[in-house]
């Protein structure tokens, strides 16, 4: 009795139609065994098929968009990144799909909707979104691997550390305008001394040179008042 011909697949078929397959007879295999062998290699690849069209392009976007641990929710932080990602992944693989649908192929009557470039093109968008949240601090497990690879992500917005982070900032801002005030006063005090030494049209240059910086000190002056009011503000309430 013949063996009836069965359908070889291509590897990818649970990402998409390949044109490679087709109907050809079964030669050497006994039904049993051939059976057996294709379930358990549909199995091996529909694993990984699953993964990357309800898993993984999601959960790396909802962890490049909230890096920090605890910003979904305080307790069940973790449930919600997992339920989160399966959605967002349902919606980029039709926006994907969409998108390849609506490029016209000579070829193919559903554009270019095939296993390869769903396999290329998810596991493309998988990869920037997980350099997004790795830029974002999202990973910082990955400092285990390579101390260049930690990245903390950004604090809360009041949480202590931000404010520490922002006073420091202050701090710094205040530093650099106090330096240039002290050189604005140091250039005056020069000025004065070459008007005393110099007349004519070289006195007349270091006087305006003079009034200039004198101009500047006074901006700076406002800019430290204003700085330190802030600061005692933020920190004092004052």
């Amino acid at each position: 009795m013949p063996v009836p011909p069965v359908v070889v697949r291509s590897p990818l078929w649970p990402l998409g139609r390949n044109s490679r397959d087709e109907e050809r007879p079964a030669e050497g295999l006994s039904r049993p065994s051939l059976s057996k062998t294709a379930v358990a290699l549909e199995s091996a690849r529909l694993i990984p098929a699953l993964i990357l069209l309800f898993f993984l392009p999601g959960w790396t976007l909802i962890n490049a968009l909230f890096p920090r641990k605890g910003d979904l929710d305080r307790e069940y932080d973790v449930l919600y990144r997992i339920t989160l990602g399966i959605v967002m992944s349902v919606v980029v693989v039709i926006l994907f799909g969409f998108g390849l649908n609506s490029l016209s192929s000579p070829l193919s009557d559903v554009g270019y909707v095939t296993s390869a470039n769903l396999w290329g093109g998810l596991t493309g968008i998988t990869l920037a979104f997980f350099a997004a949240g790795w830029w974002r601090g999202a990973y910082p497990i990955l400092g285990r691997l390579h101390p260049k690879l930690a990245r903390s992500p950004p604090p809360e917005r009041h949480s202590m550390a931000a404010e520490l982070e922002h006073d420091r900032e202050t701090l710094a801002k205040l530093r650099t305008l106090a330096a240039e005030r002290e050189k604005l006063r140091r250039r005056i005090k020069d000025y004065d001394r070459r008007i005393e030494l110099h007349s004519g049209d070289a006195k007349q240059h270091y006087t305006r040179q003079r009034s200039d910086a004198k101009d500047q000190l006074r901006e700076v002056d406002a800019q430290l008042k204003s700085l330190e009011k802030q600061r005692a503000e933020e920190l004092y309430g004052a």
